[in-house]
């Protein structure tokens, strides 16, 4: 009987010329003053991961300093615009963007987010701070300086304005997403593909984990029910793509028996007395983060609408059951 002869390679030849399978690395720093951003990837080697994440920060770092409403001494770019104001101040290519989103999210959400809401922002924090609701004087007061038409963006420029002094802006909303998809786009010119960034409620997604359809996420306080079926916490894959989670679970405040949460709605200036959670899924980072919270202020119908304005939005919204 003929045999058939295969060649074997050299065992060492083998171990020198395979390829590593990636693995899974995750690191955390805290950023946004008091916030965990963790950014979980796979790369073959830890070396490289390490080298990747340290550059992911850097840009973190530097995107959350450039949209700080809390550096004055020297003041962040976004500060420097109402330090200036009314005259027209350059601003950098990333928070011109942010701005410019700002003010379409405005009327995507029928006000439901404003950039320039900074006024009414300052004064729930103090009245969270002292448990009490502000006077209606200064509530009528920081109505004077929020107003989103007074904020003029000259694109060819790059010039921002503030076309009244004593006005603030504030990009709380909108800068944790927007900069996970500066993270993820600098992570895949790395060459690091399957990555994942995660800064609070918000989430932004590359390339799946390898042999995975997408990232796993499950949303604790946010239950659904799907047609008969008893409600249970929402839970999704993702890839390519963004998801943020905006609600009163933890940050809250009770002033004269009435609950209230940490988001303010711009309209009014006081925090949402709506005990919900919201979830957005969409393309964009710079997306999903003004219109889950945007889904705690508007009616179910109202976010709705919104959300059918952003291509490739979607959302879920449920009262909290704690």
């Amino acid at each position: 009987m003929a045999i058939a002869a295969i060649a074997v390679p050299h065992a060492e030849g083998l171990r020198a010329t395979a390829p590593q399978a990636p693995t899974k690395h995750t690191f955390k720093e805290v950023h946004f003053g008091n916030i965990p951003v963790e950014i979980t990837l796979y790369a073959a080697r830890k070396e490289q991961a390490a080298e990747a994440a340290e550059a992911a920060f850097a840009r973190v770092s530097e995107l959350a300093a450039m949209m700080s409403d809390y550096a004055f001494d020297p003041p962040s770019p976004l500060n420097l615009v109402a330090a200036k104001a009314p005259e027209p101040v350059k601003v950098p290519t990333e928070l011109m963007r942010a701005l410019r989103r700002s003010v379409e999210m405005h009327a995507i959400t029928d006000g439901a987010f404003d950039v320039t809401a900074k006024p009414f922002v300052q004064l729930w924090r103090t009245s969270r701070r002292i448990g009490a609701l502000p006077p209606k004087g200064r509530l009528q007061n920081a109505r004077r300086y929020t107003d989103v038409k007074a904020l003029v963006l000259d694109a060819d420029k790059s010039t921002a304005t503030l076309q009244k002094l004593g006005m603030w802006l504030d990009l709380g909303g909108l800068a944790k997403g927007m900069i996970g998809d500066e993270v993820i786009r600098l992570l895949k010119q790395r060459g690091i593909k399957s990555c994942r960034y995660r800064a609070g409620g918000d989430m932004v997604f590359g390339d799946a984990p390898p042999g995975q359809v997408g990232w796993r996420v499950t949303v604790p306080d946010l239950w659904i029910a799907a047609g008969e079926r008893e409600a249970k916490p929402l839970t999704f894959t993702a890839a390519n793509s963004a998801a943020s989670v905006s609600g009163d679970v933890y940050r809250f405040v009770e002033i004269d028996g009435v609950r209230y949460a940490h988001v303010v709605d711009p309209r009014s200036g006081l925090g949402v007395t709506d005990r919900r959670v919201s979830c957005v899924r969409g393309e964009r980072g710079i997306d999903t983060d003004p219109l889950a919270t945007a889904g705690l202020i508007l009616d179910e119908t109202s976010w709705q609408a919104a959300l059918a304005r952003v291509p490739g939005c979607r959302g879920d919204v449920a009262p909290v059951r704690r």
